[in-house]
């Protein structure tokens, strides 16, 4: 089989930068934008998050449904010829995806409180649609690219720096952006978006023209449309490596979505420190990108199993230790530091544990379908992000948060905590307990699948 090249997971990276760049604008400062910009209450967006990302969770599964749909008859359009599977959406689908976040950080002057709500249901669901169309192939290319463990890994930790990178690179220019902006944060959360969308944009190209498809199928177009997705899922059920990555990954979104949300509260309140919520991103984010060429290794020598769990564990730990401490900057800097660290371990390497999952479930079905599995997995991390959003808005009600106050009470400070730390530290911990406990794929189990596969499918290439 064709060796992953410098350039093929350089071009994988970089797709999940582009993801990330209205991901993490989403995830860290529409709440904000809602509550200081737009007049929306912290509840009613809580609730807008709730519905919309139940909606954009559904539709997860139907775009994995879709995509192979839309392979089968291209294959049969073009008669076997390879055909690219998943590729082509990166570049139909990025200028959508940039164009629906941008009307997401921008409200019409006039509006009516009503108006602004239906306004922000309409765009936020729009963009999550557009996101799933561009998020859900670029997923499975993994899958497709090899089938070897250690390159899994690779692909995964690039996937992982590229997802670092995108969540960086708006917590670090965004608060600059907004603090230069001071007088007008409408505009200045408008001219964040825009500048993140143009980095996308160029992110998705690059991708487009540096990732490969290595594995083709040879089942003929009208078997992969007659499989239908209702007995794909029932098969699910039996697949343990899945349900271990999806508990954990539920867990460990729900987690850190809250924490993401929540930490422009905290560093405004809690920390008195909204200006230097940039540098300490980048001083807790930057020994992620340092660790990631040192997690392929530790798969091989350790297993894939121990390492996500031992990750998961460190990083309950010491976001823990976070929330047990006093409010302190510098106690912050050092914590989060060594929370993000571990954080990212099992952040990375998740990626490459789907797409043995995928494997697992053709080993389990002798169909292989990476859009299905793929999306569901998809699902089980929008229905995390969903109840974290709602939270998020909920949870500022319920501990008092009043954005007209200079200063909140303690008891709204201690909740605005527990918020950002607390519930990061019990998701790990949850996580641990699913890669410790759920996940039964060792190496000579791999081997096993491996072998039944490419033995009923030979043209997928060899297993390492």
């Amino acid at each position: 089989m064709k060796k992953i090249t410098f350039a093929n997971k350089l071009g994988y990276m970089l797709g999940d930068v582009a993801n990330n760049m209205s991901f993490a604008m989403s995830s860290s400062f529409l709440l904000a934008f809602y509550t200081d910009v737009a007049g929306i209450s912290a509840a009613a967006a809580g609730v807008l998050f709730l519905v919309a990302r139940f909606w954009d969770a559904f539709n997860d599964p139907f775009m994995g449904v879709l995509t192979d749909r839309m392979f089968a008859r291209r294959l049969r359009r073009q008669r076997g010829a390879p055909a690219d599977k998943f590729r082509p959406f990166l570049l139909q689908g990025s200028w959508i995806v940039i164009a629906c976040a941008i009307l997401m950080f921008f409200m019409p002057s006039g509006l009516t409180p009503i108006q602004k709500l239906v306004w922000a249901y309409a765009t936020y669901i729009l963009w999550g649609m557009a996101y799933t169309f561009v998020n859900i192939p670029y997923g499975s290319l993994a899958a497709v690219m090899t089938q070897d463990t250690a390159e899994r890994a690779s692909l995964s930790v690039a996937r992982g720096i590229g997802s670092t990178v995108g969540n960086l690179i708006p917590r670090m220019l965004v608060p600059l952006i907004l603090s230069y902006f001071a007088e007008d944060q409408a505009k200045g959360y408008l001219m964040a978006m825009v500048a993140m969308g143009a980095i996308g944009i160029v992110s998705y190209v690059i991708a487009y023209f540096t990732v490969q498809e290595n594995i083709r199928s040879t089942e003929p177009p009208k078997a992969r449309e007659e499989v239908r997705p209702v007995e794909y899922l029932r098969v699910i059920g039996q697949n343990r490596p899945f349900i271990s990555v999806s508990v954990a990954s539920l867990a460990m979104i729900f987690g850190t979505m809250i924490n993401g949300a929540m930490l422009i509260y905290y560093f405004k309140n809690n920390l008195n420190a909204f200006t230097l919520m940039g540098v300490t991103t980048i001083i807790s984010m930057v020994p992620s990108l340092l660790i990631a060429p040192f997690l392929s290794r530790l798969v091989r020598r350790f297993g894939i199993q121990a390492v996500t769990a031992v990750g998961s564990l460190l990083s309950a730990v010491f976001f823990g230790l976070t929330f047990l401490l006093p409010d302190n900057i510098w106690l912050y800097i050092v914590l989060s530091f060594l929370s993000t660290l571990t954080m990212n371990i099992p952040n990375s390497l998740v990626w490459g544990m789907v797409s043995d999952c995928i494997d697992y479930n053709q080993y389990l079905t002798g169909n292989r379908q990476e859009g299905i599995i793929y999306g569901t997995y998809s699902f089980v991390r929008k229905t995390g992000q969903a109840f974290a959003g709602f939270l998020a808005g909920l949870g500022l009600d319920l501990v008092g948060y009043n954005a007209d106050l200079a200063v909140q009470s303690a008891g709204t400070l201690l909740g605005i905590k527990f918020l950002t730390l607390g519930l990061p530290a019990i998701g790990m911990l949850i996580a641990w307990f699913a890669y410790q406990f759920i996940w039964n794929l060792s190496a000579e189990k791999k081997q096993e699948v491996y072998r039944r596969i490419n033995g009923d499918n030979e043209g997928r290439g060899a297993a390492a």
